[in-house]
């Protein structure tokens, strides 16, 4: 299955009101476009963040 790519998208850890989404596939850096495009934050090569605060979180 050359050439393509994988989004697995799961809540955060420890921040239930952020998702994760790792990219998988020699192709992931077409869903990574699309996703730093609709405001993703970039964790590392293969992983983004996508947070929605609707009031302060405790620490």
């Amino acid at each position: 299955m050359e050439g393509l790519a994988g989004v697995r998208l799961d809540t955060h850890p420890t921040r239930p009101s952020a998702v994760t989404a790792l990219l998988t596939g020699s192709q992931a850096r077409v869903p990574l476009f699309t996703l730093e495009a609709a405001d993703w934050s970039v964790v590392n090569d293969n992983l983004l963040v996508l947070a929605r605060i609707d009031h302060e979180e405790t620490q």
